[in-house]
């Protein structure tokens, strides 16, 4: 079979898995993908729902990073338009906000030049705010700030980008995990839980959160980077939600009040993780910080748990060494040989950069390989 003997074999089905079958499959390569779970069943379903800069990056002093996703995002807006669309973001400031609504509007300004004029911004007037805002409690509140930025279904995004790689002729394995992969010097033999057998000449580990439990099972013991997981909740509120509101919590991290399915959905919280659970579930401490958040903002109709439909709870990769809040959110890419790698795992990274990163990871697998055709993703239509 044409799947026994691959030029790249990818271990995980989330964004960046699918990210970069999609790029090799243009780009000539036979793949094959194979995801433990089903496709987009871990982080990359589990977001903000998002593709966006990143505005609070800008306080990390990160522009490349935030100019690289702004990139990223009108190429999606442009190749995936029933699926990314651009959406305008309030934030309210109050009395007693960590930021002054001057220290944001020259965030805003910086973004719009990143985003080339792409991100509009404005200063709502106040006999605005309760049109666009109502529920919104307008104590203390001095000002509100909009902003351009786009949103998205992760989930069906990620796979409408397999569906691309897919009708390239990539092959894909679902409810089955790697078992074993030796590599010989020249191949790889992966044999997976189910008991087939493969050989390929790449192997690439996008498992996320798994990476780990991934490269536990493969010979020789390919290098690694030290990394933390933390988890970021999200909770379905059985209340509307008017539009996008970026807001603060008690601590000062980033939360957002969103549209989802009639509903609001609110998060993000960032807690560590000692171990990767099978199915993350939000902690009681994260439920009672989104839950607080929301009657702080939405006081006339505050909100228990009984009140909360759905959670979503995915986990990021991050490098182990800074703090969870400033930790960098860039792609890691660590091949086991610069020169001809024949092993490489993705570490981290975001959902609105997967393309760009999925480019980058094809010019390592070109080190191994040469391309049959030349290819951009940025021209293929979701």
């Amino acid at each position: 079979m044409a799947e026994s003997n691959p030029d790249l074999l990818i271990i995980g089905g989330g964004i960046y898995g699918c990210g970069i079958a999609q790029a090799a499959a243009a780009s000539g390569y036979t793949v094959v993908l194979v995801e433990q779970y089903s496709i987009a069943s871990g982080t990359s379903s589990q977001s903000t729902k998002l593709i966006h800069g990143g505005l609070r990056y800008l306080e990390q002093a990160n522009l490349r990073l935030v100019y690289e996703a702004l990139s990223e995002r009108e190429t999606l807006l442009k190749v995936a338009p029933a699926l990314v669309s651009r959406e305008w973001f309030y934030i309210p400031v109050y009395a007693g906000s960590r930021r002054p609504w001057w220290f944001i509007a020259c965030g805003l300004l910086l973004y719009w030049l990143l985003s080339l004029g792409r991100s509009r911004f404005r200063r709502v007037p106040e006999s605005q705010w309760q049109e666009l805002l109502p529920g919104l409690s307008c104590d203390g509140l001095q000002a509100v700030l909009a902003y351009q930025d786009a949103a998205t279904d992760d989930a069906a995004l990620t796979r409408a980008v397999l569906d691309s790689a897919r009708s390239m002729g990539c092959r894909v394995i679902e409810g089955c995990g790697l078992a074993a992969a030796t590599y010989d010097g020249n191949f790889w033999r992966v044999r997976l839980d189910d008991g087939r057998e493969l050989t390929t000449r790449m192997l690439i580990n996008a498992a996320g959160p798994w990476m780990h439990q991934v490269s536990a099972c493969i010979k020789p013991a390919p290098p690694e980077l030290d990394i933390r997981l933390v988890q970021g909740s999200h909770l379905l509120l059985d209340r509307p939600c008017p539009t996008f509101i970026y807001t603060e919590s008690d601590d000062g991290r980033v939360m957002f009040f969103r549209p989802w399915n009639g509903r609001m959905l609110a998060g993000t919280t960032e807690t560590e993780l000692a171990a990767m659970p099978r199915k993350p579930a939000p902690t009681p401490d994260e439920v009672a910080t989104i839950l607080a958040t929301y009657n702080r903002y939405f006081p006339g109709s505050p909100c228990s748990e009984k009140d909360i439909l759905q959670t979503f709870c995915g986990v990021r990769v991050l490098p182990a060494s800074g703090g969870v809040f400033g930790a960098s959110r860039e792609t890691v890419m660590l091949p086991d040989d610069a020169r001809s790698p024949a092993y490489l795992a993705v570490y981290g990274g975001k959902l609105t950069t997967y393309r760009r990163e999925a480019e980058k990871a094809l010019a390592w697998i070109a080190r191994n390989t040469p391309p049959s055709v030349h290819a951009d993703t940025a021209h293929i239509d979701l």
